[in-house]
């Protein structure tokens, strides 16, 4: 059995930004600053596997703001590399857009954007996901807009989205630990879960869903994770986990970390295509 790091709860202002969401209603957007900034880690022992965590589907909300940030040090391509990259995540009846910015941008986009897009030194990249089709805006000195021809020329930024790391981390496979505290926060309470690493290993190794066996199956070790959950709506609102293996949406070989948050949910929010994708460049 392992020891971990676990995460703990330095103030409550930690999850206040957090549970102002107001669960099945209209709400506003939380806070931009990260709860994993103020989580301070202690040693404590490995808890066992645990029982499946409740946990409502996120599939069911009208709208989703949700931003993930992965560190990774390792190999892409075969080349050393340390940094980060943030995609935010804004879903509406109107579509999806993905904004992916970070030290690590250039190289993943070369990586997962496709020959046109990897031609360009990008500041952030938007995926839209709208009626009219998929497009990829790359934001440099000009923004140049790029309807792919294919469907699945956004499948790898669409793998790191938000909203199926979300998804996949939180899988019945997957998501079985104990509960390691209860808090009240402005008067709604949260749940804190610590995952077993070793049993998140062999549920994904031996789940049903394709991706997430996938992504089991290129691991060669999880570490101990922590996911929070609204005890009374049972949505999840963050997940933090760190992982070494390879993961092919990045081309990548070593260590990653993965954190996730809701910022917000059922929010009157709007997708629409930039001015740039009028006359795209189709790939």
């Amino acid at each position: 059995m392992k020891t971990r790091k676990k995460s703990t709860v330095v103030t409550g202002i930690v999850l206040a930004a957090v549970l102002l969401l107001a669960f099945g209603v209209a709400a506003p957007a939380l806070s931009r600053s990260s709860m994993f900034t103020l989580l301070a880690p202690t040693g404590t022992p490995t808890p066992a596997a645990g029982d499946v965590i409740p946990i409502k589907s996120i599939a069911g909300l009208t709208s989703l703001n949700a931003t993930v940030k992965t560190n990774v040090n390792g190999l892409i391509n075969n080349k050393r590399t340390q940094g980060d990259m943030t995609a935010e995540l804004v879903t509406s009846d109107q579509g999806s857009k993905i904004t992916v910015t970070g030290p690590l941008l250039g190289d993943i986009t070369a990586q997962v954007g496709g020959s046109l897009v990897g031609l360009f030194t990008p500041s952030s990249v938007d995926i839209y996901k709208v009626p009219q089709g998929n497009y990829i805006v790359v934001n440099s000195l000009i923004p140049v807009c790029i309807k792919p021809s294919s469907p699945k020329a956004t499948e790898a930024f669409d793998q790191l989205s938000p909203q199926n790391l979300l998804g996949m981390f939180t899988n019945s496979d997957v998501a079985r630990g104990k509960l390691a505290d209860k808090m009240t926060v402005n008067g709604m309470p949260v749940n804190h879960y610590i995952i077993n690493g070793d049993a998140f290993l062999a549920g994904a190794q031996n789940s049903q869903d394709e991706k997430l066996k996938a992504f089991g199956d290129a691991l060669w070790d999880a570490k101990d994770a922590d996911l929070y959950v609204d005890a009374k709506g049972g949505y999840p609102l963050a997940f933090s986990g760190s992982y070494s293996g390879s993961y092919d949406p990045l081309q990548f070989q070593g260590d990653f970390d993965v954190q996730i948050e809701l910022t917000g949910i059922n929010q009157d929010v709007s997708v629409k295509l930039p001015a740039s994708c009028n006359k795209p460049i189709t790939q």
